[in-house]
């Protein structure tokens, strides 16, 4: 009986064993658990502790500050209260705000003034001046108010308002200007190439023709000269009697304008561009042609001043009537583009010539600038044909002959062999190569306005007249 219970007693120790274990191991975590809150609750007391003394201690810091306000307070004047009373915010009444905002909208509003208001303001703020009678000087008429007449038809009395008119622009007049300014105007207005009274006034009245008047006075009255004169007289009539949409025009008015501005130096060196980079003569075949021509067009430009160095042709350009380039062209360059048959090749000997052409007659052949050469009497190419026909050279295979003849000894660039050459010609024309060399004139080229007032300041100068309608 004992061996039949007894597995039965055994698997219930076992169960009884392994609750006893689990109730164990229970116990121990419940015993952690109260362990660790009674921690927690330590710390937060010691927390709350803490807090506890520094609001204490702040509180203290608070209450001394409050004692210490208060005696500053104490012993502040009455003029402080009465500031501090009036930072406070105010109250007002209510009448009082809208009378302030009735105030803001009709300053706001917009308000309608009568000529009367406008006239008592004025006279307020800009009392009458004391008559102009009392500053005019002895014998001097002031301009108070512009001339304004209906119809004149009497130039001489066109030419009175337009000199006291010039005249009063200044606060003060020498004797002699006032004279150059009657004698530049009567000058121009005389010389106007009309057919009446009438049509002078008519073309007096038009403003842009008064401008350039004025300018054409202060451009004399400034350089006192016959060829100025001269200058401003062609350059007015060209305002004066051409359309406003021609180039000729507008160039003669925009140089009555930058006239004031130059001096005689200034004309010169544009006189010498324009000969030397514009223009021409066919006429110089030899040395004796452009020894003429040296003495004639070179000798009266270089005889006098030219501008400095830089300054001048600076201010030329700002004028603008020149372009400074950056190439250097040297003058003995020029001369050979401008005569190449006449700088650039040697020539050829007379029995070479007579071998192609036997029929040579006075006039044809010229001497060569070099040794004892000769060769035909032309400048460049393009005048060989004309050259053959004048002369009645019609074979083709002998104008081509002497073609190749005139250019079978080319002559190498070289200043100083140059300058020798020239020499020989005229001593000028070396000169003329020295002061175009060691100045800006080797990097300056001509604008259309300053050929103009180039133009008209060699046909006053040496009476010589350039067609430039090619450029205009």
């Amino acid at each position: 009986m004992l061996q039949t219970f007894l597995p039965y007693v055994v698997v219930a120790a076992v169960v009884a064993l392994f609750f006893a274990f689990c109730c164990l191991i229970l116990l121990k975590n419940s015993d952690k658990e109260i362990e660790s809150a009674h921690g927690r609750q330590r710390h937060r007391t010691n927390h709350y502790n803490e807090a506890e003394h520094e609001d204490s201690v702040r509180k203290e810091y608070e209450a001394e500050l409050k004692e210490s306000a208060k005696e500053a307070l104490a012993s502040q004047s009455q003029d402080a209260d009465r500031t501090i009373s009036l930072e406070k915010t105010q109250v007002f009444p209510k009448h009082k705000i809208r009378a302030a905002h009735s105030t803001v909208d009709d300053n706001e509003k917009t308000r309608l003034f009568t000529k009367e208001e406008f006239t008592s303001v004025q006279d307020e703020e800009h009392p009458a001046m004391e008559d102009t009678e009392s500053f005019r000087g002895p014998g001097f008429r002031m301009e108070p108010e512009p001339e304004i007449h209906d119809s004149i038809t009497d130039p001489a009395e066109l030419e009175e308002y337009f000199v006291r008119h010039f005249l009063n622009r200044y606060g003060s007049v020498t004797r002699t200007v006032a004279q150059d300014a009657r004698t530049v105007t009567h000058y121009l207005i005389s010389n106007l190439p009309v057919t009446s009274p009438r049509e002078a006034c008519d073309t007096l009245n038009h403003i842009m023709v008064q401008e350039a008047l004025q300018n054409a006075q202060r451009t004399y009255v400034m350089m006192p000269d016959d060829i100025v004169l001269g200058m401003v007289k062609d350059a007015f009539n060209d305002v004066a009697m051409g359309s406003r949409s021609e180039t000729r025009t507008i160039l003669a008015y925009d140089s009555l304008k930058a006239m004031p501005r130059m001096e005689m130096t200034h004309f010169r060196s544009l006189a010498l561009l324009l000969l030397f980079h514009y223009s021409r003569n066919t006429g110089n075949v030899n040395a004796r042609a452009l020894r003429e021509y040296t003495q004639k067009y070179i000798t009266p430009f270089i005889s006098m001043p030219l501008p400095d160095e830089y300054s001048g042709y600076q201010q030329l350009e700002y004028l603008y009537c020149i372009s400074l380039e950056n190439k250097e062209v040297p003058f003995g360059q020029i001369l050979r583009d401008s005569y190449p048959l006449v700088f650039s090749f040697r020539g050829c000997m007379k029995s070479e010539l007579t071998s192609v052409y036997p029929h040579w007659k006075p006039g044809m052949l010229t001497e060569s600038l070099y040794n004892s050469y000769y060769k035909l009497a032309v400048v460049d190419d393009s005048m060989l044909s004309r050259y053959f026909d004048e002369y009645e050279i019609d074979d083709y295979a002998t104008r081509s002959k002497l073609t190749a003849l005139m250019h079978s000894r080319p002559v190498t660039y070289d200043r100083q062999e140059m300058h020798h050459t020239l020499e020989r010609i005229d001593k000028d024309l070396a000169v003329m190569q020295d002061i175009w060399d060691s100045s800006m004139l080797r990097k300056s080229s001509l604008t259309l306005m300053g050929m103009y007032i180039a133009r008209i300041y060699i046909r006053e100068a040496i009476g010589e007249d350039f067609d430039l309608s090619h450029w205009m």
